[in-house]
């Protein structure tokens, strides 16, 4: 009985009376602005909607424009605008047109010299090389030139052709050679100048023979170690074999 009696006054004092007439006070509010809000719809709202158009109509979203809910842009161009502002388009610079190559210079005197017909033998009077060489095959062509494993030029023609000496001078030798040139001639024009003409088919001319320029001494053949026709022609300048190009 004791503890029952100080629990009674505990239960029906004031301040428990108003929190419960708070609690009241605010479900009532809750389902006022329940009906308020179903009310203004027009009839039952969605299924899973209620409570977001409760709160919408009672923070006042719900009268706001409806063009603000929602809006659709659309994105457009300027026509006054450069379509691509980074991008410069050059013209195309057309190249100037190159001008024909040069023709390239033939060897107009060695033709002359090559088609020219024999001059006729000069008189030899004393044994003085002039340091220019006639060449000594009429109307041959070369087919291999000067080089470091050829130390001549080879002059092809038909066999029998007449071979000339290339200048005046004195022959030192003319016969046979066993070193692969066959039949050759060894002519000395002085100041250490010696010209050989090598495979030779027939020879003309004698050792001691003093000879002049244009003088025909040989016939060309394929003697000797040779694949055909022609006069290995050799130019010695003080024993050192050079190019015949260079006197001729």
């Amino acid at each position: 009985m004791p503890e029952r009696a100080r629990d009674l006054p505990r239960r029906t004092s004031p301040r428990v009376l108003a929190r419960l007439i708070a609690h009241i006070a605010v479900v009532g509010m809750l389902a006022t602005s329940a009906a308020v809000g179903i009310g203004a719809g027009g009839g039952q709202p969605a299924r899973g909607a209620f409570r977001f158009e409760v709160v919408a109509t009672v923070r006042g979203a719900d009268g706001s424009p409806q063009e603000l809910r929602s809006a659709i842009f659309v994105i457009q161009p300027d026509p006054n605008a450069d379509p691509l502002p980074y991008r410069r388009i050059l013209p195309t610079l057309t190249p100037a047109p190159k001008p024909p190559p040069a023709p390239t210079p033939k060897r107009a005197a060695h033709v002359a010299q090559v088609t020219a017909p024999a001059p006729a033998p000069a008189t030899y009077s004393a044994v003085v090389g002039t340091g220019k060489l006639l060449w000594p095959v009429p109307g041959a062509v070369i087919t291999q030139y000067f080089w470091a494993g050829h130390l001549a030029i080879d002059m092809a023609t038909d066999a029998g052709n007449p071979v000339l000496a290339a200048g005046s001078g004195v022959v030192l030798s003319a016969g046979w050679r066993s070193n692969g040139g066959g039949l050759v001639i060894e002519i000395d024009h002085g100041r250490g100048l010696h010209t050989l003409y090598n495979h030779l088919g027939a020879i003309l001319v004698s050792p001691g023979q003093i000879v002049g320029r244009g003088q025909r001494i040989a016939s060309v053949g394929c003697t000797g170690l040779c694949t055909g026709p022609h006069v290995h022609f050799q130019v010695s300048v003080g024993g050192v074999f050079v190019n015949p190009l260079r006197y001729l």
